[in-house]
């Protein structure tokens, strides 16, 4: 897709913007660039990408200010955000999140068979292509994980979350020990962009 080149577009400029000079000028600038790439994703209905990079904007604000105020604000704002996604669009689906199995022959047959695939592979898995994947749709997208872990196994699937967690602590060391502000805020950026967007497919995949 498209929006995961211009996340990489999108951490440099924030850094760029906010490397030098952290006042409330260079917020609003950055602000309103970030509201525009939300914006342009809300109205193509890529609510998951859009919601990346709010996280990623008000995180990476709050580490080059240190003022608590930003992400309280950001917060307020992405709670509105949120019930006004929830009254406007059909796919935001907060039952099927909820209780997928009363929606299970709608907006939660997805989910479900997600689920149903997850615990059919057990522990160790059912054998590499021995699973049914393509009974879980748009699998090779926003459920992967729960294609691995039908065919692999929980305990694969468990060491997968590990592997991904340990990366994302690889960036924020990463970032620690830079000393250039600037490419101290890339590399904390790059590791919350990538660590939020495993959470959203990992957790909406198992439910969570």
């Amino acid at each position: 897709q498209p929006s995961e080149f211009v996340k990489i577009l999108f951490v440099f400029f924030v850094a760029s913007a906010l490397y030098e000079a952290s006042g409330f000028l260079e917020v609003f600038t950055t602000a309103v660039v970030a509201a525009a790439h939300v914006i342009v994703l809300v109205i193509s209905k890529d609510l998951g990408s859009a919601l990346i990079f709010f996280v990623v904007y008000v995180l990476m604000v709050y580490v080059s200010t240190k003022n608590p105020l930003y992400v309280a604000a950001g917060a307020g704002g992405g709670a509105a955000a949120a019930y006004l996604a929830f009254k406007v669009f059909r796919h935001v689906r907060v039952q099927a999140w909820k209780d997928p199995w009363s929606v299970i022959d709608s907006a939660g047959y997805q989910i479900t068979q997600s689920l149903f695939a997850i615990s059919s592979g057990g522990f160790f898995g059912l054998g590499l292509y021995k699973g049914t994947p393509e009974s879980i749709p748009t699998v090779e997208a926003d459920f992967i994980f729960s294609a691995i872990a039908e065919e692999l196994g929980i305990l694969f699937a468990v060491c997968l979350i590990l592997i991904c967690v340990s990366c994302f602590i690889m960036f924020m060391n990463i970032s620690i020990r830079l000393n250039d502000r600037f490419y101290q805020l890339i590399a904390f950026g790059f590791g919350v962009t990538y660590i939020f967007q495993v959470f959203l497919t990992i957790g909406g995949g198992t439910k969570f």
